[in-house]
């Protein structure tokens, strides 16, 4: 008879043979021995990486933060009855979604920020408090909390027109507002629908945080290639890196998915 393994046994066979398969390549593909010493030994670069780590935790952290935000606003003007505030979030989306986080990155770095720096010193604002648009890690979290907010009004947007019409005809007809049907209705069964989608963007913007290297934020993908333009070593530096990111959104992706299974 043959033998029948569990899903659980199958998926942990399939999960050791993929990994197992990699570091067999990682470990039998380079020509050169391994110089693991030189970065993570005593006096490496590892303190340099794992500060990278932490910019990166807090980066996306802070961008989230700024992003629940915005996207709430947009998601509100985009299920708004007044047609302006419907365009503000639609072109709000539109801009966002339609260009390459990247360009918008330099855009905002290079071309924003000073002007808005400059405006901000010709109406006497404190030089200290204007000159906070040259820092890089400051443009990189408003940036990346821009487009996060766009996703999160979609999400928004999404997650309150799945419920059903008839519960918003029923409190209509009880004589409520159409605000007070958005918040004591809506929202509620909203949010619930909102959370998997939601933890699944905190993922997506770890991975996008990476982006802000072109600027000079001193997240992990910066440092690493810091590291290595210093030792001349690749894997060393970018294998461990890869384990990092790993190490950030292999939880939160399990997160997202224990969210979907039990709110679905």
């Amino acid at each position: 008879m043959a033998l029948r393994l569990s899903p659980a046994w199958q998926r942990t066979l399939v999960t050791l043979a993929v990994v197992g398969g990699l570091l067999a390549l990682l470990l039998l593909a380079p020509r050169t021995p391994w110089q693991w010493g030189r970065i993570w030994g005593s006096g490496g670069y590892a303190s340099l990486l794992l500060s990278g780590l932490l910019t990166t935790a807090w980066v996306s952290l802070a961008a989230m933060v700024l992003g629940l935000l915005l996207g709430f606003a947009g998601g509100r003007a985009r299920l708004s009855r007044s047609p302006a505030l419907q365009q503000v979030g639609t072109l709000y989306v539109e801009v966002v979604r339609s260009t390459p986080f990247l360009v918008q990155v330099l855009v905002a770095y290079y071309c924003i920020a000073p002007a808005l720096r400059d405006l901000l010193l010709d109406a006497g604002t404190p030089q200290a408090v204007a000159r906070l648009l040259d820092q890089p890690a400051l443009v990189g979290v408003l940036a990346l909390g821009l487009f996060c907010g766009a996703y999160v009004t979609e999400i928004v947007r999404a997650a309150v027109e799945s419920v059903d019409r008839g519960q918003v005809e029923a409190a209509l007809a009880q004589g409520m507002s159409h605000a007070q049907v958005l918040r004591l209705v809506l929202l509620p069964q909203a949010f619930r629908r909102m959370l998997p989608p939601l933890a699944g963007e905190l993922v997506s913007l770890v991975k996008d945080s990476s982006i802000l290297s072109v600027i000079a934020v001193a997240e992990l993908s910066k440092r690493a290639s810091e590291v290595q333009s210093a030792t001349y070593l690749s894997f060393e530096v970018l294998l461990p890196v890869a384990v990092l990111y790993l190490g950030l959104t292999f939880p939160l992706s399990r997160l997202a998915r224990r969210l979907e299974a039990r709110l679905a």
